[in-house]
């Protein structure tokens, strides 16, 4: 884990001269250009589908060739199955790549002078684009599709599209450079545009269509069709953009989507199955119920206030045989007890109590909380039943994921994401590997509906141990195990079928305790007149399917280990969708920069809607490192000239609680190992002894050492050096100092030490500055 804080400081106030056109003067240096103009997104929905277009326009204003490199999101559960270039009146279809290799093709491409285009895929929901050899005030649009299934939960339909990455703690990522844009303070955009338009056949009367988060015009072609588009043309695209609308519920059925691939000679198909309504209740016994909080640095203000709301709502409807506890976490996760107690009314008290003390700081280390909260060997009896709120402003979901799912047994995780625009990808997953539910809470919305989702899921589930038979020239039929489902949402069921005919499902369950089946029959066609979209969302759940699958212990009985990668390469290059393995790229032919010489520029985005962590942090950071100015690549921190307050951040965790624990007049803030370079600053005497900008740190370390030594036993601790390389770790070890994380770039590291070898350590001449990291 590496407390990196990835900022850039920018030395003058930003100025906006037109859309897509962020320069920032920095003394002796060019400009930052944000060479995105903007994003125009036109989804097609019918029924439960859509497919969904996004055009993106890059504008070079300088009078240099430049490459644009964008990290951007779009749904976590998208398949992305098109990408195309345009330059002026030409088009260049892009192709399905290894990821090495299209790397390669684009490389080449962009040494020789020619314009590429090069999507990557980071995560489900996070994608790098990059642009090469777009010439001085030239234009160049990447248009991107993919098709998705709707969200539909109660007659409700939901579509998402998400309009920026959310600042990640990427201390724990092997990839942090890839999934953290920088990122513009709260107030500062970018000056790029987005323009959405929404395009809905419902196939049924559309009833109660709402925006969550943004203002809209809705035009309406009849009962069961409208077109919805952004009402402002400024927006600012810092948030989801969410829209629900319901639809009569007798209307709606479950359909069955087949399509034909004359090439492949197979077909592929979709199966939309609605599930009974109004399940009986199921009572569960010997209820142990975890509420988790994320108080992390990125739920400062608004967020942390939701979380609130919706846990003590939660808290306060157990039921009175049910146990109970409240855990809290940030880079570390704590307890409210160490045991579950009942839900009696003190004990209800004394938790609201503690749920409404915490403050927001701190890292996002949701890793650890998931091991505390799913011991490898539970001891509880009945069910545990976890539910966790975060944003999952994290970088390492392939870890959390694989914990969850190696240790859920007999236990359910339901996640709830609080905010704006939240990791989508990570909070649904953590729910449906953890064989419970999700969903996103966002601060417009009251947490009421919430609460009452949530107890319904528990108290009454729609249908649990779900088991599906075929009958046909079926297979492949995914999902493999289906998991209960705990709210009126469909069951979606894809497979591929060899030949024309007829099939038969057959899906069964309880209900209420009950047994329950349904059985579809259907016309598998030998041909159709549908495109592609059946077969990339069948390829796309393969996808699904082998991640989840690569997340299982490894079977010790097998001769040699199962090739995940191999396996979804395949499918990725077959069904030509994008994947973490595959890529699209596209090379126009002509060169327009004889040479190749270019300047890389990172797309900044905006500051994720509703997150305003880490402001403090920016200055705290400048102070330390005498200014910060831009690196040698895009998210370092650098010395050089000083910062302005109008600056950028890219992914920064930060916001310390002043405690009033003082030892020796050192006062203490409560902090956390990897929550910003610095934060807090230790004061003696009520005179500051933080670095000063510029100038060697006025900071007596012995001093501050010796106010410390009244603490005892092994301490956490911060330290800022004059250097950090061998000979100074090695000098700190035989100190007593035991280095857990370090930060180069900062000289700063943290780990723990003996109070009593305290003054050791401060006589080091490489020590500047010491602080505990807890009181």
């Amino acid at each position: 884990m590496l407390p990196i804080l990835a900022l850039i400081g920018l030395q003058q106030a930003v100025a906006m001269e037109e859309p897509g056109q962020l320069t920032v003067p920095l003394a002796g240096r060019p400009p930052i250009v944000c060479p995105l103009e903007g994003t125009q997104v036109v989804a097609n929905v019918e029924g439960f589908g859509a497919r969904v277009t996004v055009r993106q326009t890059f504008h070079n204003p300088t009078r240099e060739a430049i490459e644009a490199i964008y990290t951007f999101p779009l749904p976590e559960d998208a398949a992305v199955d098109q990408m195309r270039l345009r330059v002026g009146e030409r088009v260049v279809e892009g192709a399905i790549r290894l990821r090495d290799e299209a790397r390669a093709l684009y490389e080449a491409a962009r040494n020789a002078g020619q314009t590429a285009a090069l999507l990557d895929q980071e995560r489900p929901n996070v994608f790098t684009q990059s642009v090469a050899n777009i010439g001085p005030g030239a234009r160049v649009e990447v248009e991107i599709g993919y098709v998705q299934v709707l969200k539909y939960e109660d007659a409700r339909f939901e579509f998402v599209y998400p309009m920026v990455v959310g600042p990640r703690n990427v201390s724990q990522a092997t990839d942090p450079g890839k999934i953290a844009p920088p990122t513009l303070r709260p107030g500062v955009r970018s000056g790029a545009t987005i323009d959405l338009t929404l395009n809905v056949d419902a196939g049924a009367a559309i009833q109660d269509a709402r925006a969550v988060l943004h203002d809209v015009d809705v035009s309406r072609g009849g009962k069961s069709r409208m077109v919805v588009r952004l009402k402002k043309k400024d927006e600012i695209p810092n948030r989801d953009f969410v829209f629900r609308y319901r639809v009569a519920t007798d209307q709606v059925q479950s359909a069955f989507l087949p399509q034909w691939d004359v090439e492949r000679k197979a077909g592929h198909f979709a199966l939309v199955l609605l599930p009974p309504t109004d399940p009986a209740p199921a009572m569960v016994a010997n209820r142990e119920l975890w509420f988790v909080m994320d108080q992390s640095g990125s739920q400062q203000g608004f967020p942390i206030e939701k979380s609130k709301e919706l846990t003590l709502g939660l808290v306060a409807k157990m039921r009175s045989d049910d146990t109970f506890n409240v855990m809290a976490f940030n880079t570390q996760a704590t307890t409210l007890w160490p045991e579950p107690r009942h839900a009696t009314e003190e004990n209800v008290a004394e938790a609201q109590r503690f749920v409404q003390g915490l403050q927001a700081n701190g890292g996002t280390n949701i890793l650890e909380a998931v091991r505390q909260v799913l011991p490898e060997n539970p001891s509880q009896d009945g069910i545990r039943i976890v539910v966790m709120n975060t944003d999952g402003y994290v970088g390492n979901e392939t870890e959390i994921l694989a914990a969850i799912r190696q240790r859920v047994a007999s236990s359910r995780v339901f996640t709830f994401g609080i905010g704006n625009s939240v990791n989508r990808y990570l909070v649904d997953a953590m729910g449906h590997y953890g064989r419970g539910a999700s969903e996103v809470v966002t601060l417009a919305e009251k947490a009421d509906e919430a609460m009452a989702r949530f107890y319904q899921r528990i108290e009454s589930p729609v249908l649990t141990d779900v088991r599906m038979e075929t009958e046909g020239p079926v297979s492949d039929v995914l999902p493999r195990a289906i998991p209960d489902v705990f709210s009126r949402t469909p069951i979606v069921i894809r497979g591929r079928y060899s030949k024309p005919g007829r099939a038969s499902f057959t899906v069964s369950g309880r209900v209420g305790g009950q047994p329950w089946a349904q059985t579809m029959e259907v016309v598998l066609p030998g041909n159709s007149t549908r495109d592609s979209s059946i077969a990339s969302l069948w390829a796309r759940a393969k996808l699904d399917q082998l991640r989840f699958e690569s997340a299982e212990p490894a079977d010790p009985n097998r001769a040699a280990p199962r090739d995940y990668a191999a396996e979804m390469t395949r499918v990725a290059l077959d069904y030509r969708i994008m994947s973490e393995f595959t890529s699209f790229v596209a090379v126009e032919s002509r060169v327009v920069n004889v040479g190749g010489r270019q300047r890389s520029v990172r797309v900044p985005v905006e500051m994720a809607d509703g997150v305003t962590m880490g402001m403090d942090v920016l200055e705290r950071a400048r102070d330390m490192s005498g200014g910060l100015a831009l690196g040698g690549r895009p998210g370092s921190l650098a010395q050089g000239a000083s910062a302005n307050r109008g600056g950028l951040g890219g992914g920064g965790f930060g916001g310390a609680t002043a405690s009033p624990a003082t030892s020796a007049g050192v006062q203490v803030r409560r902090a956390d190992p990897r929550l910003s370079p610095v934060i807090g600053r230790a004061t003696m005497a009520g005179k500051s002894v933080s670095p000063t900008t510029g100038q060697r740190a006025e900071v007596d370390a012995q001093k501050i050492a010796a106010g410390l030594r009244g603490k005892k036993g092994v301490l956490e601790v911060r330290v800022l050096l004059r250097q950090l390389d061998g000979t100074v770790r090695k000098a700190m070890k035989e100190a007593g100092f035991q280095l857990d994380d370090q930060d180069t770039r900062l000289k700063l590291v943290f780990g723990r030490i003996d109070a009593a070898k305290l003054a050791a350590l401060a006589r080091l001449e490489w020590v500047l500055r010491i602080e505990p990291l807890v009181d």
